[in-house]
């Protein structure tokens, strides 16, 4: 309707088609679909083609990854295409690879280097999975074992009986305790071979518990035969296969703590052999070594089972005897030992008789310690080779006083050596028919400050047991050197032309003896003709042909040589004559009881008869008397000595003697 001011004017009517508009719409949505459509495509093909673009280098790198996940450390790496991220990432890749590479050629390397280390080892190496099989052996440990790879897990099953519970507990703390374990035990290869086998464990875990074993195995049989023949030697004599010093005092000391608890006695027994050096000297040391053998088996034989025998060393034994329950069972017990000690002995196709001296110490009686108890026994020994040998001595405080007195003039001895308190004193020796002087004795006088007068017997005889007589004898002989040596001409007017200085068996059998004499002479400028040495009858009779030769060393030098006490010894006419000496002096012990005694008096003549027929001098000892004078006179004696003459005097007052003596009131004794 047409309207003004709400008049109606009439009415308008519009008519329309919208065939164009449908006709124009559906062109339009043709043509933009066909645009779409287009700029799909468009897009399609150029986004896909950006895409490829894009994701070439990732797939290139998915593609490396493939071509790396079947051969892992292949020599392979991805390309860099762009400088963008993924080319950073590819950087990363590549960087990963060749530190893969890195670290596996040098595990490579590292297990190559382990496989020959294992697999040349000088011991046994094994590896044993979580259910204790072995996975690996190497080759030694096969070696070791006896078993080869397919029989290793027979290992457990040749373990000695005896170490197989020990064998799997060790196994078993080190898998608890995740340590290390060190095991030995006994193996019986399948040969039937026995060995000592050392085998180390170390256990393997992870984040998920205990893996297995890793381990060394070592064949010590020959370390452990070789530790137990040093702990024999330690223990043990290796020539009488005896328990030696060390093992008998640690024994000892147990056996004495058992027996406080217990309240037992037991003894301890010492020995040596009496003449060993003879045998020594004689046959050889090889034939002493087989006597010390057959002495250590007489020995064990005649001690009981529980008692020890034991070597000390040398020619000593020792035997501890346990379970003492009284003085004659423990002597009848010493009296087998010296009876073994005594059986004669066949050496070298000779049977000799060597003989023994025993000490006995008991516990507690005597001591109550081990060293007292050795030391005692020892103190027993002592004084039964002082006694002679050949007997059983028992310890007692009053031996033990006596021993301790000997070592105390021991002591005073040596020092009055070093100090030069020893004096010679000379005793003259005179013609028989003259009774003018013609030579002296030398002999050693010792006063001690606090002890007085100490007899020769006593110090000379302590001297030849500590070995002090070789400084004993030096100090004499050089003193009569000098002696000689500063007043020759008033010795020669007293008619003494020579001075006798006694050798003892050491000082005679010692190789500076001759050394010693001729450096005195030269030193002192004397003769040897003024020095004369004398010998006892036993001395030269332990080694005839040696001392032989060293006699005749000795008159070679121009010395005269005597045998001292004849008659006393056991030497035989067949060896005196091979003598070189000249004078022969008769003992005292055949002089004092005549012309009382008629059998000492028909020994005397037959010495001095002898003696004159072998073209010797005879001197006579110990003459006191004038009716001993007379005898000896009347039987032509050459030479007489003694108190009925004179005694032995101090250097300074031989000087102030006559040449010859006189006796106003020759009825009487000096």
């Amino acid at each position: 309707p047409i309207l003004y001011n709400d008049e109606y004017y009439g009415i308008v009517e519009i008519y329309s088609t919208n065939k164009d508009a449908n006709q124009t719409f559906l062109r339009f949505v043709l043509t933009l679909a066909s645009t779409l459509a287009i700029a799909l495509f468009v897009a399609y093909f150029v986004g896909g083609r950006l895409v490829t673009s894009s994701l070439g280098p990732l797939t290139q790198l998915y593609s490396t990854s493939r071509e790396i996940a079947t051969s892992p450390y292949a020599n392979i790496r991805a390309v860099k295409q762009s400088n963008d991220e993924i080319g950073d990432l590819v950087e990363v890749f590549n960087q990963i690879l060749d530190n893969l590479e890195s670290d596996n050629a040098a595990l490579t390397a590292s297990e190559s280097r382990f496989r020959v280390l294992a697999e040349h080892a000088p011991i046994g190496i094994f590896l044993k999975n979580r259910g204790l099989e072995l996975e690996y052996t190497n080759e030694r440990w096969r070696e070791i074992s006896g078993l080869s790879k397919s029989q290793a897990d027979a290992f457990i099953n040749n373990i000695d009986p005896k170490d197989c519970s020990l064998y799997e507990s060790v196994q078993e703390r080190a898998r608890s305790q995740h340590t290390p374990q060190v095991i030995e035990y006994s193996y019986t290869t399948p040969l039937g071979t026995r060995r000592i086998l050392m085998e180390h464990l170390a256990p393997l875990s992870d984040n998920h518990g205990f893996q297995g074993f890793v381990g060394s195995l070592l064949d010590v049989t020959e370390l452990k035969t070789a530790q137990m023949e040093l702990e024999k030697l330690a223990f043990y004599d290796p020539l009488t296969d005896l328990p030696n010093r060390r093992f008998f005092r640690g024994h000892l000391e147990l056996t004495i703590a058992s027996a406080k608890k217990y309240d037992r006695k037991l003894a301890v027994i010492m020995t040596d052999l009496d003449d060993f050096k003879k045998i020594n000297d004689s046959f050889g040391h090889d034939a002493g070594d087989r006597l010390l053998t057959k002495i250590g088996a007489r020995l064990k034989a005649a001690a009981a089972s529980a008692d020890v025998v034991s070597r000390m060393g040398g020619d000593e034994f020792m035997l501890l005897i346990k379970n003492v329950e009284n003085h004659s069972q423990l002597d009848h017990k010493a009296q087998n030992i010296l009876t073994a000690l005594n059986e004669k002995i066949e050496i070298n196709g000779q049977h000799v008789e060597v003989g023994g001296s025993v000490g006995v110490a008991v516990f507690p009686t005597d001591a109550i310690a081990y060293e007292e108890l050795i030391r005692y026994a020892d103190i027993a020994l002592y004084n039964a080779k002082a006694q002679g040998g050949n007997t059983v001595s028992y310890y007692s405080s009053d031996l033990d006083k006596r021993i301790k007195d000997k070592m105390r003039l021991e002591q005073k001895l040596r020092k009055a050596l070093d100090e030069g308190k020893l004096e010679v004193y000379i005793q003259p020796i005179y013609d028989a028919q003259t009774r003018k002087m013609q030579k002296g004795e030398a002999l050693v006088r010792w006063f001690d400050e606090e002890d007085g007068y100490i007899r020769p017997d006593i110090f000379v005889a302590l001297a030849e047991e500590s070995g002090l007589i070789y400084d004993l004898g030096r100090i004499v002989l050089e003193k009569v050197c000098a002696f000689i040596s500063i007043n020759k001409e008033k010795l020669r007017s007293l008619g003494m032309n020579s001075i006798a200085v006694n050798l003892s068996a050491r000082q005679f059998f010692a190789s500076q003896l001759l050394t010693l004499i001729r450096n005195m002479f030269v030193h002192y400028d004397i003769e040897p003709s003024t020095v004369e040495f004398e010998l006892t009858e036993s001395m030269v009779m332990d080694d005839v042909n040696q001392a032989i030769g060293i006699m005749r060393a000795i008159r070679k030098l121009g010395c005269r040589l005597s045998i001292d006490d004849f008659g006393t010894g056991y030497s035989s006419l067949s060896y005196l004559k091979q003598f070189p000496i000249n004078t022969l002096k008769i003992d005292r012990s055949f002089i004092k009881d005549i012309p009382e005694d008629k059998n000492d008096v028909e020994i005397a003549y037959t010495i001095i008869a002898m003696a004159h027929n072998m073209g010797l001098n005879v001197v006579a000892e110990g003459v006191e008397t004038k009716e001993q004078l007379q005898l000896l006179k009347e039987q032509r004696c050459d030479q007489l000595q003694g108190f009925y003459f004179s005694k032995p005097l101090p250097m300074s007052d031989i000087l102030k003697l006559d040449h010859a003596i006189h006796f106003p009131n020759e009825g009487t004794s000096a």
